[in-house]
């Protein structure tokens, strides 16, 4: 592991010097390609629009079209195959997103440029926040990878998810897609889908326009072979709804109105045949958010309050209840404004969280957590030259508990040629603990439903100090980039697991490790082989490292080191196309525990998944689909019992979409 160590913090000093050594050769010698192609433009990275080769970061931009012809059945299904994305479901198949190897807490979720967060109502947390949103409504999807705690909180070490719905265009008249879904399992038993869904969009008036898109989800849960085991994915049942209304209020101010409401029930999820718990969170959501074009400046501001009712039931607390009442009810509030003066593109405001829990059954005492947070953030994009820009930002953070802590950003972006641009840069970032994690009083099930994970009032809080360096290269039919980071982590926090004389957990708890680090690779592509044939491809490396107090080294488990996705597209007439595409991981680790022995790493076996799918559109209305994913039928749970995460059997899906 040392060596491997060595070998990223060697290539994040060199690569920077070689690609600045070359620039000049590269400038006077290469033959720059006239693109053709509309510029992918990312807002997420700055708040506000940007070209995808010059913001200060790596971005990863998912298309309503890439969503319309893959074969995923949830966003976190998207997630996973991009570069430098990892998606670890539980023993239950519940989703978490780790970006750099960092888990899912680690990353911001947004939705239109704001938070996301009820999920954090129910013991351990939930996947709901990622499944909040109606597919046919995403009009596409950012990733940011690294760090923005700058512009998006302390929390935002990993990176920020954000889902961008769809507008109404000017002018475009009123439009609408009915569509729907069926997925069926051929492996295992049960774990069926079925999926429906309508959206409609056009301008009301010459200044009020509307958007509404509405789902209905239901999912069977899925069993290996033996249902006496409990179900590998869950049952799940999801309503959802998504709307915008659009006022021109005038020439120079919009005022948009957005409100959204889930209804996610999760009616049994088994840890044994007589262990068991269920679910169920009711969601609404309202947001305001103004947009002003000034001449001393242009201005966004938003409040936004998110309010949940939860059911959570666990038959293995000593006194089995029907938890209901349980309320997570969050407000959220930011403005800022930006600038351009002389040669500094400057963007400068203020944020607020409040989060409120209320849950009498784990907040033994009180019954109720409330906390504050508020931030001033700014940054300065400075064009030092016509070929290099200088970012410098800045955030203070004043939380209720840990006081204020400073997060700085330096970044470079240099354009070397019209074709290929060099970026990189280091973050630095703080991140307190949560509720569940925080609070001495909070009590949760856990391992399985065998001990109880309580909060640690004695928690530091995590620091982090973020690198990395990359090159973009584009041209009309060819796409790449490389990138190496590095994330140190102190007093990483962890769940730490006792074990009884048979190997069995009998006890948890949250602790502080002295320092944790993710450190990596990122390659992706993609190029046009024919005028009918694409190919794209993306390969993530990741090497991970915990070291205790008393300088134990260990990995972190969890996370793949090898992460591979390879594509090709293929338009085999006017109204069809196909697509194969294969995913290959390797090098996770898992631990177990060894009566005598203590804890034991190991390493799981290497898999290849692949997916086949076709796109015919049968008439200027009607697109249908179909298609099959896990061709192989890799099944984790028959690979190695060691892996907590699994792959669906082989299924089969068609799909239809009717545009009015």
């Amino acid at each position: 592991m040392f060596a491997k160590k060595k070998l990223i913090v060697s290539m994040l000093a060199t690569v920077p010097m070689m690609a600045f050594a070359a620039s000049d050769e590269i400038e006077n010698s290469l033959v720059e390609e006239d693109s053709t192609q509309l510029d992918t433009l990312v807002v997420t990275a700055t708040m506000a629009a940007k070209k995808i080769e010059d913001i200060p970061a790596f971005a990863t931009v998912i298309t309503k079209d890439d969503i319309a012809q893959s074969t995923v059945s949830s966003v976190s299904d998207l997630l996973r195959e991009t570069v430098g994305v990892n998606n670890l479901s539980d023993a239950t198949g519940r989703d978490e997103i780790q970006i750099r190897g960092l888990d899912g807490e680690y990353t911001v979720l947004l939705v239109n440029g704001k938070r996301v967060s009820a999920g954090g109502a129910f013991d351990k947390g939930s996947d709901t926040d990622l499944n909040s949103v109606p597919l046919n409504s995403i009009e596409r999807i950012e990733i940011i990878r690294g760090p923005m705690s700058v512009l998006y909180g302390a929390d935002a070490i990993g990176g920020v998810v954000n889902i961008i719905t769809k507008k109404p265009q000017e002018g475009a008249g009123w439009t609408g897609t009915a569509n729907a879904e069926v997925r069926k399992i051929e492996s295992g038993d049960g774990g069926d889908q079925y999926r429906l869904g309508v959206s409609g969009m056009g301008a009301i008036n010459d200044k009020l326009a509307l958007s509404v898109s509405v789902e209905d989800l239901s999912q069977k849960a899925w069993y290996a072979d033996d249902e006496s085991v409990g179900p590998l994915r869950e049952k799940k049942n999801a309503q959802n709804l998504s709307s915008t209304l659009t006022w021109q209020a005038a020439e120079n101010q919009e005022v948009e109105v957005d409100f959204g409401y889930n209804h996610d029930e999760r009616p049994y999820q088994a840890y044994s045949d007589t262990a068991y718990r269920e679910q169920e969170i009711t969601r609404t959501d309202l947001a305001i958010t103004h947009k002003g074009q000034w001449d001393w400046a242009n201005t966004t501001a938003y409040i936004k309050r998110e309010e949940s009712d939860v059911y959570d039931y666990n038959s293995q607390y000593d006194d089995p209840q029907v938890h209901d009442g349980l309320e997570a009810n969050n407000t959220y509030a930011k403005g800022y404004a930006n600038k351009i003066i002389g040669i500094h593109t400057v963007m400068a405001g203020v944020d607020y969280q409040n989060e409120q829990l209320k849950n009498s059954y784990t907040l033994l005492d009180t019954g109720e957590y409330n906390v504050d947070q508020y931030g001033i953030f700014a940054q300065d994009e400075m064009s030092l030259t016509d070929k290099l820009v200088f970012t410098l930002g800045g955030r203070v953070d004043n939380h209720d508990i840990y006081g204020n802590n400073f997060s700085p950003k330096a970044y470079l972006v240099y354009n070397a040629s019209k074709n290929l641009t060099l970026k990189g840069g280091v973050t630095k970032a703080f991140k307190a603990p949560d509720v569940s994690k925080l609070s001495e009083e909070y009590r949760t099930v856990s391992c399985g439903g065998s001990c109880t994970l309580a909060g640690n009032p004695d928690l530091e809080a995590e620091t982090s100090v973020s690198y990395e360096f990359g090159v973009d290269y584009h041209t009309k039919s060819l796409s790449a980039t490389a990138t190496v980071f590095r994330n140190d982590i102190d007093n990483l926090i962890e769940r730490e697991v006792g074990y009884d004389s048979s190997s069995n957990p009998v006890s948890a708890k949250w602790i502080n490790v002295a320092t944790a680090m993710t450190q990596g690779l990122e390659l992706s592509g993609s190029t046009s082989l024919t005028e009918d044939l694409l190919l794209k491809a993306n390969y993530t490396y990741l090497d991970t490292e915990a070291e205790d107090s008393d300088g134990l080294k260990t990995v972190l488990t969890g996370r793949p080191e090898h992460q591979a996705s390879v594509s090709f597209d293929y338009q085999a007439t006017d109204v069809i196309s196909t697509f194969l595409s294969v995913n290959y991981l390797a090098g996770m680790q898992y631990s177990s525990w060894v009566s005598g022995v203590g804890t034991v790493y190991s390493e799981l076996p290497s898999y290849y998944r692949t997916d086949i799918g076709l796109t015919a559109d049968v008439t200027d209305n009607l697109v249908l689909r179909a298609g099959i994913k896990n061709i192989g039928d890799v099944r984790l749970d028959e690979e190695d019992t060691g892996y907590t995460t699994y792959e669906l059997g082989r299924n089969y899906y068609v799909s239809a979409a009717y545009n009015f």
